[in-house]
């Protein structure tokens, strides 16, 4: 019979790693499947898991398998207090699911970093800042022209999953990476950011469907540049301060003026004049021919003095909780590699694909980074190279 070989690993490590995904011990044992009061014992210095065990640790609490044995736990950057915190979340308090999240992105991160110092190359500033004295009409546009977005492109994107893509390939080409998660809840997050520079990030949440994907992503970009410009929202309050709130509302307003810019968008409304009366179905064209929301539609509308206040409450109450469009694609199951592009972004993938050709990293490390198995590479070179 083969001999058991334990990992030495610092009890002190192990609990480390629980905590900083804001995981239980219960919560570690339901998802490694480690029989009960097993990692409390490691924890407590009482034995040491076996290599095979240890590995399953770092999968659930999204650590490589090297941080294991390290000398002490790391008391560097600490990704609980280095995101943008959303109104209602409080330190201590959030979701294992939110905190892996948050670890898988910053770790992406720092892998980006080290693949382009080994390529040679240096990563990519983003040099445009936002203030939040600017007018919101004036800011969008300028936002516009900095993403490189004319509105006939807008127009042309067949669809809101083909639009989402499009901003999002628009932005991680000026410096971000975006990434998705599945696993956390819309009450909890629709999307946030860590937005120091260089490579800042930000992170939506895939079950929000494409239109609230798109609001959730121009959002965070903005606060990344009003980061920039050296505003910054507090990271540590659950709740807003009233110095933040205008942050909130500067980032919405000119969120909805860089999807929605007035000139062009009040000639499109034109065309479907029933719109500005509250007809559902020709705000659902409008919003359609647009690619955002009926609803973002018709509070830009409010914005601009087209429908009054009381028309946008009205067709809230109607509304309701009503889906507008479907969340998930009726086409059938995902192909893997439009699964891994969607969740780990364009500019990742490329990037680790690049070092893996130039043979700068193992095969074993590039299947770790984008999480994949070897044999989908080839499809995921194919899928970039359809855009």
């Amino acid at each position: 019979m083969a001999k058991r070989i334990t990992a030495s690993v610092k009890p002190a490590l192990l609990a480390w790693a629980r905590k900083s995904v804001r995981m239980s011990v219960e919560e570690a044992t339901s998802r490694t499947k480690i029989p009960e009061g097993v990692i409390a014992a490691w924890e407590a210095g009482e034995g040491s898991p076996s290599i095979p065990q240890l590995r399953k640790l770092g999968e659930a609490y999204k650590r490589p398998l090297a941080v294991f044995f390290l000398s002490a736990p790391p008391q560097g950057f600490d990704a609980q207090k280095e995101f943008r915190r959303l109104a209602g979340v409080r330190p201590g308090q959030e979701s294992p699911e939110l905190m892996i999240a948050i670890r898988n992105a910053t770790f992406h991160r720092e892998a980006a970093l080290e693949l382009i110092e080994v390529l040679g190359e240096s990563p990519r500033l983003i040099n445009f800042q936002l203030h939040p004295s600017g007018h919101p009409e004036e800011a969008g546009n300028l936002v516009r022209k900095h993403l490189e977005m004319p509105w006939e492109t807008q127009l042309k994107w067949s669809s809101p999953h083909a639009a989402l893509t499009g901003w999002r390939q628009a932005i991680e080409e000026q410096g971000a990476f975006i990434f998705q998660t599945g696993k956390v809840t819309l009450e909890e997050m629709r999307g946030t950011c860590m937005p120091d520079q260089p490579m800042p990030v930000i992170i939506l949440n895939s079950k929000d469907a494409p239109h609230g994907r798109i609001f959730s992503l121009l959002h965070e970009y903005l606060h990344i540049l009003l980061h920039n410009g050296g505003h910054q929202t507090s990271r540590m309050a659950g709740k807003r301060s009233p110095e933040e709130q205008p942050l909130e509302v500067t980032a919405n307003a000119v969120a909805a003026a860089t999807l929605l810019p007035q000139m062009e968008f009040l000639e499109t409304v034109s065309k479907y004049p029933g719109a500005c009366q509250g007809d559902d179905n020709q705000l659902r064209l409008l919003a359609q021919r647009v690619k955002v929301s009926p609803e973002v539609v018709l509070r830009r509308l409010v914005t601009l003095g087209k429908v009054p206040q009381r028309t946008y409450r009205q067709k809230r109450r109607e509304w309701g909780e009503a889906i507008w469009y479907d969340r998930k694609s009726k086409g059938g199951p995902v192909p893997q590699p439009v699964k891994i592009l969607a969740n780990e972004g364009r500019s990742f993938a490329r990037l680790v694909l690049t070092a893996f050709d130039r043979r700068l990293i193992t095969t074993s490390a590039a299947s770790d980074y984008l999480g994949a198995k070897p044999i989908h590479f080839n499809k995921i070179r194919r899928e970039l190279a359809t855009r």
